[in-house]
Order: C-alpha cells, then sequence, then structure tokens
C-alpha cells in the first residue's frame, strides 16, 4: 500500500513539474538520503510549500498552498496537531494524506521541522499572559484539562471568572458544570500553541461537582437524558452567565436554559446555581450528588427557575 502512494504521489509531481513553463529541479533532488524531518519535508512537502515554507512551491496548485512562516496553519500549530492533519490530509484540497507514505516517526519530525519555520514569539512573564477578573466577569474558553486521574481531558470547555473570587468550570460539547474553583482564574498558555495546548486552571477547587464526571441534570419525563447545546455567555452583569438549549434523542428542542452561579451569604459557605428554563416540552430535572435542589424535579411547560445548592468543602 506505502509503494502503491508513492508512485502515485512521485507520478503526480512529474506532471506537476512537466506542465511548467521552464522545468525546475525539484528540491526532493537534492535531499540526501540521512532520515531527518528537513529531508522528509524537502521530499514530500516542499514542491507545494517551498523549501523555506513560504507557500511558493515548484506544483502550480488551484490553490495556493499554506505559507508556514506566516503562521498558516489549518487546525493549530502544535506538533501534534501538524502531525495530524499530516497524516490525514485536508479533504476539499489538495493536501493528501501521508499515513500510507510516511511512518509516525517520519510524520512527526516533519512536524517538528514545520514548526521551526513559525515565527518565534517572544517570551512573556506569567503576569503577562495571566487572566485577572477585576470589575466584570471573564469567560475564557479552549481545552480543558482533567481535574483528576478519573476524568478525561474536555476539548471543548470554558470557564466563567466572576469578581466575587469565584470561577465556574464548564464542559460545553455537552454542557455541564464541572467544578468550582476559589482564587486567581486562569494562563492562557495555550495562546503560544494554538489549537493544542490546555488552559492552565488557576483557582483551586471548592467545589467537584460529582467528583468531576456529572451526569446530565436534565431528561425527558421518562428519563432520557437531554443533550444541553450551548449557545451563548454573557458578562454585562455581576456574574458571567451561561445559556443552552435542550434537545431530545430526536434532536428536538424541548427547552432553553439560562443560568449562573453566585456564593450565598450566611454562615455556611453556599455556592448557588441559578436556572431559569422556558420549557416547551415538560421535562425532568435530576438533584446531583451532594447538591441540594430547590424546587419540583418536574418541570412544566412555562418559564421556571430552579436553585442548586453546593457545600463548598473548602480550598483543596
Amino acid at each position: 500500500m506505502k509503494l502503491i502512494a508513492f508512485v502515485t504521489f512521485y507520478l503526480v509531481l512529474i506532471a506537476g513539474c512537466n506542465d511548467a513553463s521552464q522545468p525546475q529541479e525539484i528540491a526532493a533532488e537534492k535531499a540526501p538520503t540521512e532520515q531527518t524531518g528537513e529531508n522528509t519535508y524537502l521530499m514530500y512537502c516542499a514542491q507545494c510549500h517551498g523549501a523555506s515554507g513560504d507557500g511558493m512551491g515548484l506544483l502550480k496548485l488551484d490553490r495556493p498552498a499554506r505559507s508556514f512562516i506566516d503562521s498558516g496553519f489549518s487546525f493549530g500549530n502544535t506538533v501534534h496537531a501538524i502531525s495530524k492533519t499530516t497524516s490525514s490530509g485536508i479533504p476539499g484540497t489538495p493536501m493528501p494524506p501521508f499515513s500510507d507514505v510516511l511512518t509516525k516517526k517520519q510524520i512527526e519530525d516533519v512536524a517538528t521541522y514545520v514548526r521551526s519555520f513559525v515565527k518565534t514569539i517572544k517570551e512573556v512573564s506569567a503576569s503577562e499572559t495571566e487572566m485577572i477578573v477585576e470589575e466584570r466577569p471573564l469567560v475564557a474558553r479552549g481545552m480543558i484539562p482533567p481535574i483528576n486521574d478519573a476524568c478525561a481531558l474536555h476539548p471543548r470547555g470554558l470557564i466563567i471568572g466572576n469578581p466575587d473570587g469565584f470561577s465556574y468550570e464548564y464542559r460545553v460539547d455537552d454542557v455541564r458544570l464541572l467544578a468550582i474553583r476559589q482564587g486567581r482564574f486562569i494562563e492562557r498558555a495555550d495562546w503560544g500553541a494554538r489549537g493544542g495546548s490546555p488552559l492552565t486552571i488557576l483557582g483551586k477547587i471548592s467545589v467537584l461537582v460529582e467528583e468531576g464526571n456529572p451526569n446530565s441534570m436534565f431528561t425527558t419525563q421518562d428519563g432520557i437524558p437531554l443533550r444541553a447545546q450551548l449557545t451563548s455567555t454573557n458578562t454585562l452583569n455581576d456574574h458571567g452567565v451561561i445559556r443552552y438549549d435542550l434537545f431530545d434523542k430526536d434532536n428536538n428542542r424541548v427547552a432553553s436554559v439560562e443560568e449562573f452561579c453566585k456564593p450565598t451569604t450566611g454562615a455556611r459557605a453556599l455556592i448557588e446555581q441559578i436556572i431559569v428554563l422556558n420549557v416547551l416540552t415538560p421535562i425532568k430535572m435530576n438533584t446531583l450528588q451532594g447538591t441540594v435542589l430547590e424546587g419540583e424535579t418536574n418541570i412544566p411547560v412555562g418559564t421556571s427557575t430552579r436553585n442548586i445548592f453546593h457545600a463548598t468543602k473548602g480550598i483543596q
């Protein structure tokens, strides 16, 4: 399979070069035989992307190839992201998959070499990358790292930081509150590697919702979980607000939800999760482990409010 793919690719290169008005020497012919990321790049990539990564290769394409020196990356500029793109290609573009042509190590070596084309980002201090919540809430979206060894990484997540010193960590592929933290907000360490680095969360956990892997709060009347799809966030008030729609298994929207969290006043430290629902079809709301639900579990058609109270366990 690798041999067939290589021969096909080589014939394409020959055809592309023969179409040029003035034959030019292919960069691959200059490449030494030693297997390095640079040599593999010159052999398989330079014809389109240019020997210097400027996108000015020998082959004439319907769509210009990416310029790596201009940070032109479709799916992130980390070695992992570039390796994935090199392996699978980009459907609908001239970029072919190389998983049948190159070994995993060759692909990783090429990705590392390609990454070297990216302009150097100046070193910055932690204070320059840290997001600090002041008088208004902040929302940071990105990859959420595993909360503990038993939890998964969430490629799509967000964290709402409020001026009261608490922050709220959500997964947003199927919206659920994972953890409540207290203290500093986040450091945007992922800015230096778009598409591959998790957020650096600075706050200490004060509430871990169902061990960081909560079940869905909402179900149909028959107990079938509903999917929560993020629609928007809002930071205009004292507390960041998250909005999402609920869908049944047939992808019918059954409700819209708006929620925000805030600490309560009183002798005991509690976090109140305030949920406003606009329900189209009657649904049920489940009480999560370790929480207290204020209001009925059955939610009728119309607008309803439910409050969930989380007991903080102190900074961990």
